[in-house]
């Protein structure tokens, strides 16, 4: 049978170093076309924005979520070291969830960010050659598995394992064996000698 704790923290491993791994990726980028040759675009990822061309400076991002998410998969991988023992399994499963759940809120409240922005952004002038366009990039997509995989296994990690039924050997179980006749064993199971029987008569 397969132990859910093992799967829970494999889950929480690979969900935790998924979401490390994306802040690091471009999340998503915006293009702003002004006309005349005046285009310029941006990359961001969890931690800084990286503009075009090249002469334009590197700056921290607008919703710089990499250091919370950071934390909260640290929170998950310790979380998932006292799952591993038995004595402190009862605190790894609520850190679990807990990491889980903030890790996934944190991902949720960047992706919102990013999708308002884009709604922002489509109520802004155009003409004259001038668009404004954001695309998602693989961080993005990346970010979002992390979480939901993370949350997965929190989810199997509440679970309690079940106690294991041991089964008994043929060899070590008990045989009770009936006799012929129920004159052979008293009901006290002490044999009365026959001479005994004819003096209490």
């Amino acid at each position: 049978m397969i132990d859910r704790r093992k799967i829970a923290s494999v889950l929480l491993v690979l969900g935790a170093l998924l979401t490390a791994f994306a802040s690091f990726q471009n999340t998503y980028g915006t293009v702003y076309q002004y006309g005349r040759g005046l285009d310029q675009s941006f990359t961001t990822t969890l931690w800084i924005v990286k503009g075009a061309p090249q002469t334009s400076s590197v700056d921290d991002a607008y919703y710089a979520a990499g250091g919370p998410v950071m934390i909260t998969a640290v929170l998950a991988l310790v979380a998932v070291v006292l799952m591993l023992r038995e004595r402190s399994a009862f605190i790894g499963r609520p850190l679990a969830m807990g990491a889980a759940g903030a890790l996934a809120g944190v991902v949720f409240f960047y992706v919102a960010q990013i999708q308002h922005e884009k709604e922002m952004m489509s109520y802004w002038p155009t003409g004259d050659g001038q668009s404004y366009e954001l695309n998602y990039f693989a961080g993005t997509y990346l970010l979002g598995a992390g979480a939901i995989i993370a949350v997965i296994g929190a989810a199997l990690a509440q679970q309690r394992p079940q106690p294991v039924v041991q089964q008994i050997d043929d060899e070590d179980a008990v045989v009770v064996h009936q006799l012929d006749h129920d004159d052979d064993t008293p009901p006290f199971g002490t044999e009365i000698p026959p001479d005994a029987q004819q003096e209490t008569r």
